[in-house]
């Protein structure tokens, strides 16, 4: 602890020198050396008290002395729900830095501090904005910012001062700050060079007490040093605050409760000494929390910074020499101040903080909740106000705390219960905290006035959690039943009421849902295309989409640069994930999932990540998505959207050949969905294993999987599945002997109208409609697929035509054509790592005779099919399979396998495997 800092500078005394503290100080002035010539980063953990401070104190005046710039900001317990906050701090005193920023950066760094008006900004951009600022004030001289008490630091400072803390490499800056070791929300460490602060030894402490207090008696300092336990605040206190007899003050000692609740007590005693004008301008700066000298002398009336002189000249706080803040000595002081207060009187210092800072809404509503104890509707807005900013900036956790402070000071039982359940909506589909907004829906239980928002958030959470779609249905269905049906679009508390019950009706994909919410939907207009009735629109009938409102849509996908509001990035990336418009809302999705600040959206956000990844044949990606979402899901307990994870997963290996998997993944998604009758999601599983049997010829599988999502010919409302798997559905019926069924299905996937939505369904209608050709015209349609614009851009899909094309061209007996698409398919397949259609392409391409000739052990050779036939044997495929798959009835596998088995010298199927292994390889042919 610095020699007497704590109460009075001596003249002539060392203002560096700190009892006990040599090897912290070597440290120190070496991170000094070091930050100033290529950056680096110092964290003081130790109990309160035990030198911190001072140590940051003697480290600010080394770095002062060595020509350093010096910027400081501290943690305000009373400030940690004011997101950047802290961050404030640091910035203020860089004005002519943040002005010479590029405008991007600068408008970042402001809107976020409330400096100025604009699109919220993304966290990412602000804290890079905030290391640029750093960056450019270290231009001139190095700069050293120290940051006293991180473990009260809000969320958003914290995080922007670690990410610049880590990045501090090649630039002139030190970061140095200080924190509890007992901290709830620990500072990441992580890489940066941790220095803890022990209490000082024995020997140290008497050197202290005797440097500062040698007129006091032996027997008392050696009380003092027994009683503080090396603890340097509590020597300097504890032995200031005693007399020659050893009482503290004038009376006895009671020294018990540790040394960091008596500093506290001595601090309030010095505090109590103070004039009353003193106190209360003390006040204002405790309840303030950055110290802004404009700010406290709105606040605290005329001529009111004169007043700070009797707390300056006692050493409890002291103003920056800027004269534009004022800190507080250590921050138990600013615990004292605020301790020793009344209610009133606190309440008093937030009115006033509040009149002051009008141009700040969020911390006016801040400081208006606290100075209101009686419930006030003009109050609850302003506070709902300032919540609903919050949420526009990306702090969904600032916007719940706001809204329940908003709801008790609500007279109104409606309005009470209105913002609860905002409150309890955004804590679960932004913020990601189900237990929040279970203990808020609790609060709302027995109000009879429930509210659209109540039945929003109601059905969002047995949704979510339980996956009960038809208490969900019921609550929203009879909520919106009731409210007045709005001249214009929905908006508000009845959009978010509409969105939720269509959520519930996605998922559900039962009729009893899904007719009576598009009834429901009829009686509004044409809303944007991302509203909530869009979506039913979309769901129950994809092909009814226009051309008008695919261009509304990629102009409001075009918008969502810069936006914030994680609820709009959702909603809008949900319907374009319809219209295979993920690629554009990319950045976006990523941008709400990776900053943190909405864990609830999140997990939506690794849906569309997954999509955008399943659709581009990205499969490795799409299931590392799932993994992660399914993680998340399990750890947080939105199950719902775990199934989802589930069939991406699934998808992904049944592309890649992983058919274990992918039926565990399946099964997983029936046990949970099939007794809540879930069919979307059921669908989902049928859909993955449907994919898993046809990519290994199991067609008949293939088709009862399929079937199960719709009829052949039928395409039903409510049923998006049903398009996804249609060439999934018309190969089956085509491979397992039921050719009408194919055409049916491909005519009404031509009927459905949605070959203009995207290349993709363009894509999925021509092949349906070429598989299924009349053999004159098979050609012509095949190419026709091929030559789609925007084609090539679906991978697995584009193959899969190369794929059936060439098994076209073979059965019409064109080996010679068939060949080069069934190469092309191949090599793709390959390159995607779809290993059964890649063995599916050249299983064709040696029934065209481009493979090994084979001598049997007879000394026949095997014919192309003979070997074909056999090697699929030897897996264990049965006659009918192996006929399905090379377009033979099972008669003529039979005869064939009759020829193979003398040709081999074998008597049974089992022994074909080794038979086939023994076989001689011959150079290739590749006869016409």
């Amino acid at each position: 602890m610095r020699d007497g800092q704590n109460r009075s500078m001596g003249a002539g005394s060392d203002p560096i020198g700190l009892v006990g503290r040599d090897h912290e100080l070597a440290e120190l002035a070496m991170f000094l050396d070091k930050a100033a010539a290529d950056g680096a980063t110092v964290l003081l953990t130790g109990e309160p008290g035990v030198g911190k401070t001072a140590l940051l104190d003697a480290t600010a005046e080394l770095a002062a002395a060595k020509g350093i710039r010096v910027v400081r900001g501290s943690g305000v317990e009373y400030e940690t729900d004011i997101s950047f906050a802290g961050l404030h701090q640091l910035v203020a005193s860089l004005t002519r830095e943040l002005d010479r920023l590029p405008p991007p950066l600068r408008e970042a760094l402001e809107v976020a501090l409330g400096l100025g008006a604009g699109p919220a900004p993304r966290p990412i951009t602000v804290m890079n904005a905030a290391l640029s600022l750093f960056e450019e004030a270290a231009k001139d001289r190095p700069l050293l910012l120290v940051v006293d008490d991180l473990h009260v630091l809000d969320h958003a400072s914290r995080s922007a001062v670690g990410f610049v803390a880590r990045r501090l490499s090649g630039r002139r800056i030190g970061v140095l700050g200080a924190r509890r070791p007992e901290s709830g929300e620990p500072f990441p460490v992580t890489g940066l060079t941790e220095v803890e602060v022990t209490p000082l030894n024995d020997a140290d402490a008497r050197r202290l007490l005797a440097r500062r207090f040698a007129h006091l008696p032996g027997r008392v300092l050696a009380g003092v040093a027994r009683e503080a336990q090396g603890n340097p605040l509590a020597l300097l206190e504890f032995a200031g605050s005693t007399g020659v007899s050893g009482d503290r003050n004038g009376t006895e000692a009671d020294w018990g409760g540790g040394p960091g609740r008596d500093v506290r007590a001595l601090y309030g005693a010095r505090v109590e000494r103070l004039p009353e004008r003193t106190r209360d301008l003390l006040l204002l700066a405790a309840l303030e929390g950055s110290g802004d000298i404009g700010v406290l002398a709105a606040a605290g009336g005329p001529d009111g910074l004169e007043e700070l002189a009797p707390a300056e000249r006692d050493h409890l706080v002291m103003v920056a020499e800027s004269g534009r803040a004022v800190r507080f000595r250590h921050p138990l002081v600013r615990s004292a101040v605020v301790d020793g207060s009344t209610g009133e009187q606190r309440r008093s210092a937030h009115r006033r903080l509040a009149d002051v800072l009008v141009d700040h809404p969020e911390r006016r509503g801040d400081h208006l909740a606290k100075a209101t104890v009686v419930p006030d509707e003009s109050v609850a807005a302003v506070i709902e106000s300032a919540a609903e900013r919050s949420l526009r900036r990306g702090d969904a956790d600032g916007a719940v705390t706001r809204l329940r402070r908003a709801a008790e000071l609500s007279p109104g039982r409606a309005d009470r219960g209105r913002r609860q359940s905002r409150a309890a909506y955004i804590a679960a589909w932004v913020a990601g905290h189900l237990d929040v907004s279970y203990e808020i829906m609790g609060e709302v239980q027995g109000d009879p006035a429930r509210s659209l928002s109540a039945a929003a958030a109601t059905g969002f959470l047995v949704l979510v959690t339980e996956g009960d779609a038809d208490t969900a249905h019921t609550l929203l269905f009879d909520a919106i039943e009731q409210a007045p049906v709005p001249s214009g679009p929905p908006h508000g508390e009845l959009e978010t009421a509409l969105f939720t019950l269509t959520l519930a009706g996605t998922f559900s994909g039962r009729e009893e849902h899904w007719r009576p919410l598009v009834d429901l939907l009829a009686r509004y207009p044409e809303a944007s295309p991302a509203a909530a009735a869009s979506l039913g629109r979309i769901h129950h009938d994809i092909g009814s989409v226009t051309d008008d409102m695919l261009r509304r849509l990629d102009e409001e996908i075009a918008r969502l640069k810069g936006q914030t509001d994680a609820d709009v990035v959702i909603r809008t990336a949900l319907v374009a994930e319809y219209f295979d418009r993920l690629p554009d809302c990319r950045e976006d999705v990523l941008r709400v999932i990776r900053d943190g600040g909405a864990m609830g959206a999140s997990m939506p956000g690794l849906i569309f990540v997954a999509v955008d990844h399943m659709y581009g044949s990205r499969w490795r990606e799409s299931a590392e998505a799932a993994a992660e979402l399914i993680a998340l899901c399990e750890q947080t307990g939105y199950h719902l959207f775990a199934q989802v994870g589930h069939y991406f997963a699934a998808m992904a290996a049944a592309q890649h050949g992983d058919l274990d998997v992918c039926d565990e993944h399946c099964r997983k998604i029936w046990d949970w969905s099939g007794p809540r009758r879930l069919r979307r999601l059921v669908n989902h599983a049928h859909q993955a294993a449907a994919r898993a049997a046809v990519g290994t010829a199991d067609f008949e599988a293939a088709y009862r999987h399929a079937t199960v999502i719709c009829t052949p010919g039928v395409l039903p409302p409510f049923n998006p599945d049903a398009v996804l798997s249609a060439p999934d559905l018309v190969e089956a019926a085509l491979r397992s002997g039921r050719p009408a069924e194919a055409r049916r299905h491909a005519e009404a996937i031509r009927d459905a109208g949605i070959d203009h939505l995207s290349s993709r369904f363009a894509l999925t209608v021509a092949t349906v409609t070429a598989m299924t050709a009349a053999p004159e015209d098979t050609a012509r349609c095949f190419e026709e697929a091929l030559a789609l614009p925007g084609a090539g851009q679906w991978p697995f899909e584009f193959g899969r035509v190369q794929l059936a094309y060439g098994e076209a061209l073979r059965r019409q007996g064109l080996n010679r054509e068939a060949r080069t698409q069934l190469t092309a398919a191949r090599g793709r397949f390959e390159e995607l790592g779809a290993r059964p259609w890649e063995a599916r392409a050249a299983a064709e391409l040696r029934a065209t005779g481009m493979t090994r000739t084979t001598r049997g052990k007879a000394g026949e050779t095997l014919t192309p099919q003979e070997l074909e036939v056999a090697r699929l044997a030897a897996t264990g495929l049965s006659n009918p399979q192996i006929a399905a798959r090379l377009f033979l009835s099972p008669r003529t596998v039979s005869s064939h396998l009759y020829r193979v088995f003398p040709k081999l010298g074998i008597a049974s199927r089992g022994e074909l495997r080794d038979a086939l292994d023994a076989l001689p390889s011959e150079p290739p042919s590749a006869e016409a």
